[in-house]
């Protein structure tokens, strides 16, 4: 752009410069035939000035060649953040569509083959899920620990690329129980971060998310849920809400009345550990191979 506007400027010092030779001219009634070089000074100067912009157009050509190389060099899920070193771990991808870069997140490389992203995990009671629309909109705890990512990224993330979805769950005795869902796609804020779509599932804990399908989701300070009575409330945490839950991960962490539950698993008793992960699905694999 710069380059652009300085040729331009450079085009209007010219004419003003042989304009001004030219009166210049008139005034002392100098006489100059084709052949003469009144302005081959004027013309010298210019020539200069040319090739000092192609140098700088030169060089702005590599600066965006190599600000696209990078663009294109940050990952933009854990599939990607973690293919070379396979290893669990906290690393950085780009958002694209809120166009945010250097994100951290965790990817899970010890599930099912790798490359899950952690958008949430309970694994004690060091933090308290009980909070209000505003941290779960922002995402709140630490990405090691009890965390939640955040429903703006949950949304970007899930509308960037269609992604599958994972849940861990472990029970007090040990067992060990996972949930998995072919489709994972969450609104935006003006559709409250509606559950838009689940796919089809798979796995051994019992499908205990599918009636929260298309519910908004609900805070103690935001009832959005289908229920006479305030669901976030009653039961401590965010969560798609119906009425009240089947499902209720966001639950206080050790109750078993208003606990991590997944009913299908046992309704009166909190998981010792649950953790919510997604990935690019095949859908979104092959668009962005047809993309390249």
């Amino acid at each position: 752009m710069f380059c652009f506007v300085y040729i331009i400027l450079l085009c209007n010092i010219l004419l003003f410069r042989i304009g001004f030779g030219l009166k210049q001219d008139e005034v002392t009634d100098t006489i100059c035939d084709c052949s003469c070089d009144v302005q081959i000074d004027i013309v010298k100067h210019f020539l200069k000035d040319l090739e000092d912009i192609r140098k700088c157009t030169d060089k702005m050509s590599n600066i965006e060649a190599q600000l696209l190389r990078n663009r294109a060099s940050k990952p933009s899920s854990c599939m990607e953040a973690a293919a070379n070193s396979l290893e669990s771990g906290i690393y950085k991808i780009q958002i694209k569509n809120v166009n945010v870069t250097d994100v951290e997140v965790f990817c899970e490389e010890g599930v099912d083959l790798g490359g899950w992203l952690v958008i949430q995990r309970r694994q004690s009671g060091s933090v308290d899920f009980k909070r209000d629309w505003h941290d779960y909109k922002d995402g709140f705890g630490t990405l090691t620990g009890n965390y939640w990512i955040g429903m703006e990224k949950l949304h970007a993330l899930t509308n960037n690329c269609e992604q599958e979805l994972y849940i861990q769950m472990k029970r007090r005795n040990g067992q060990e129980y996972y949930a998995k869902y072919s489709k994972f796609l969450i609104g935006n804020e003006v559709e409250i971060y509606a559950l838009k779509k689940l796919g089809d599932y798979s796995g051994n804990a019992g499908d205990s998310l599918r009636k929260h399908l298309g519910m908004k989701f609900s805070t103690y300070d935001r009832d959005n849920d289908g229920a006479s009575r305030n669901c976030a409330l009653i039961f401590e945490g965010g969560w798609w809400f119906d009425d009240c839950y089947r499902s209720h991960l966001n639950g206080v962490y050790g109750d078993d009345n208003a606990g991590v539950n997944w009913r299908s698993i046992e309704e009166d008793e909190s998981l010792s550990f649950a953790q919510m992960l997604i990935r690019p699905n095949h859908n979104c694999l092959r668009r962005s191979m047809l993309r390249n």
